[in-house]
């Protein structure tokens, strides 16, 4: 049975790490689920492969720059075109590491555009259809660095940290409504941005979460997958860091 019924999931950054195992995880409930990436070739491989999962229903790959506010205007206007949207999942992120002093102004853009200003735009322009259904949900990636900072991330975490707030200002505004707004806030899990850390850094850090290990991108699958059938949370964000910010 459907966790999200008679309605569709919409993944942004689907088709790799975090965003895709949400993808695969709601497809694999019954759900129809819509994946945006950049990549034309990946989410085209994803869309077949949801169809392998389930395909009791239709998967859609949709090529959507999130950080181009026309992009997102379009694939928008697809999706609703399709029918009801229950669930939209703002997991598309990049990062750009480094001191502030050296980073170039082309990536602070980026990284605000992405992380930040798109999943605004996405929940701008996916709006309507959810507000026609009176129930639903946005959920949004942040990060534990949202919440505390961190060297060598001052971008990354100020766009995070603006996605905690922007989560919990719409909670409000969309209650009335019935909408549901909540963040997740990954600690260090197994993904292509964490594969660049040195094994030497990887142990301090390893030190550093109660767990001892990185977690896995299923584990904020798992997440999500509550906070959509939770009805009675609204404008929270969900720590999900093995216990590292214990």
């Amino acid at each position: 049975m459907s966790v999200i019924k008679s309605g569709s999931v919409v993944v942004t950054g689907g088709t790799r790490g975090i965003g895709l195992s949400i993808a695969r995880s709601f497809a694999s409930q019954g759900n129809q689920v819509f994946v945006l990436s950049r990549n034309t070739q990946a989410v085209n491989r994803v869309a077949t492969e949801l169809g392998e999962i389930n395909s009791t229903v239709e998967h859609v790959g949709l090529v959507c720059d999130v950080s181009r506010v026309e992009e997102v205007e379009s694939a928008c206007k697809e999706i609703s075109a399709k029918g009801a949207v229950k669930c939209l999942i703002n997991a598309a992120g990049i990062s750009h590491d480094g001191l502030l002093a050296r980073v170039r102004q082309s990536d602070i853009d980026a990284i605000l555009n992405t992380n930040l200003v798109g999943a605004i735009n996405m929940s701008k322009y996916l709006l309507r259809p959810l507000l026609k259904s009176r129930e639903g949900c946005i959920i949004n990636l942040s990060s534990v660095v949202g919440l505390s900072g961190n060297v060598g991330q001052s971008v990354y975490s100020a766009s995070k940290a603006g996605l905690i707030g922007f989560t919990k200002s719409l909670a409000k505004e969309l209650a009335p409504k019935n909408i549901r707004v909540n963040a997740i806030a990954p600690g260090f899990i197994d993904t292509d941005m964490t594969s660049g850390i040195s094994e030497v850094s990887k142990l301090d850090l390893i030190e550093r979460i109660a767990l001892r290990r990185f977690g896995a991108p299923e584990e904020i699958a798992d997440a999500a997958m509550f906070l959509a059938q939770a009805k009675y949370i609204t404008g929270q964000t969900l720590v999900v860091d093995g216990g590292m910010s214990l």
